[in-house]
């Protein structure tokens, strides 16, 4: 048995690659202790580990409004880059020692203060790779980095024992990749972050199911969820609509053909699924890979236009903007739906994920950064 200290922070999508990693440990037999924001243990509950709350951070809770580019901002100043994360980290491993830290990529405080205290430290990617090389999120937070003493965000991350990817290669841009990086594929199968509402499950033997997900956390899309449901009722579909906790589904219209609900597991929604509508965020838009599921993506910020950009890139769906009227939504629903190249190259996709083996080899290389350090 091993000792893991695993840092996070309530970003909603974020949480199901690092609860999954959490929960496959436990299961393992190794001691976890989850280190984050309360909220997480508020919605998301004990699955195996033992949650400590942060002390010195700033509390923060996803189903609250970030505030658009002044709230990146105040996270990449506030959280990702800032010292009290550290502090944190640095209470809880004089409280308790652990043999690995394993930290949210984007908690660059977090990263440091498990490589400051000389244990191996792993970061988690629940995003592609390749945007944490350069891009917005590396402009971001570039200004802040002092706050942790690191030069750059790649230097952070090269520094680590291991680098986990909830992605496939496959669906990165050719970027070279540090020796470190482990693609883990789809990282899914962690506790659900809402309880579930009923059995709710698309028709059976139809061609024109569609799921829409939009988001965990409130990324102000509640016009346009009232869009989608506009243009849904105008089209022979029948669909879900998942709100989140951010939004309350009585804040959307009805339609017959459309049932809204809070939170439903994408693993029972998507077997039925011919289309999913998404904000591209990357859990929904892997979870529909996995299942060979084309997507309308409507990015609203973070990594979604890159996550779009890339479904595109392998054929699997197209982009349309998220302030699109309901008109121009039913009509690239409708043209999607008779797409069969776009449901091909995802059936395709699927089986490039299948041979990740959901991220059994990553996962293994996780467990033997600890036998290292233990001298197992």
């Amino acid at each position: 048995m091993s000792r893991f200290v695993i840092v996070t922070w309530d970003g909603a999508g974020n949480l199901v690659p690092t609860m999954t990693v959490a929960a496959r440990l436990a299961r393992a037999g190794h001691d976890v202790r989850l280190l984050g924001h309360r909220a997480i243990e508020r919605r998301c509950g004990n699955h195996g580990w033992r949650f400590r709350p942060f002390v010195r951070t700033i509390e923060i809770d996803s189903a609250a409004a970030m505030g658009g580019n002044a709230g990146m901002l105040h996270l990449a100043r506030d959280l990702w880059c800032h010292p009290s994360v550290a502090e944190d980290v640095r209470i809880e491993l004089a409280r308790e020692p652990a043999d690995v830290l394993v930290g949210d990529c984007m908690l660059l405080g977090a990263l440091t203060a498990g490589q400051a205290a000389r244990i191996p430290t792993v970061a988690v990617f629940h995003g592609a790779f390749a945007p944490f090389r350069h891009g917005p999120f590396v402009d971001l937070v570039s200004p802040f980095l002092a706050q942790v003493n690191a030069s750059s965000v790649a230097a952070v991350h090269d520094r680590c024992a291991l680098s986990v990817v909830a992605a496939p290669r496959e669906f990165e841009p050719p970027v070279p990749i540090p020796a470190n990086v482990r693609f883990a594929g789809p990282l899914l199968d962690g506790p659900p972050l809402l309880p579930v509402e009923g059995d709710r499950r698309l028709s059976a033997g139809t061609d024109r199911s569609v799921l829409v997900s939009l988001s965990t956390s409130d990324q102000g899309q509640t016009p346009g969820l009232r869009r989608i449901v506009d243009a849904l009722s105008r089209l022979r579909v029948a669909a879900i609509v998942t709100t989140g906790p951010a939004i309350d589904p009585a804040a959307l219209p009805r339609a017959g053909n459309v049932t809204v609900v809070r939170f439903i597991p994408h693993a029972s929604v998507l077997p039925r699924a011919s289309l999913v509508l998404t904000h591209a965020g990357l859990g929904t838009v892997m979870a529909s890979l996995a299942h060979g599921v084309p997507m309308l993506c409507l990015p609203f910020g973070r990594d979604q236009f890159f996550n779009a950009s890339r479904v595109e890139a392998i054929g699997a769906g197209r982009t349309v903007a998220a302030e699109a009227d309901a008109g121009t939504l039913a009509s690239a629903i409708a043209d999607l739906l008779a797409d069969g190249n776009a449901r091909a190259a995802a059936r395709r996709f699927a089986e490039v994920i299948s041979g990740y083996r959901a991220g059994v080899d990553a996962l293994s290389a996780l467990e033997r950064v600890a036998h290292v350090e233990c001298g197992a």
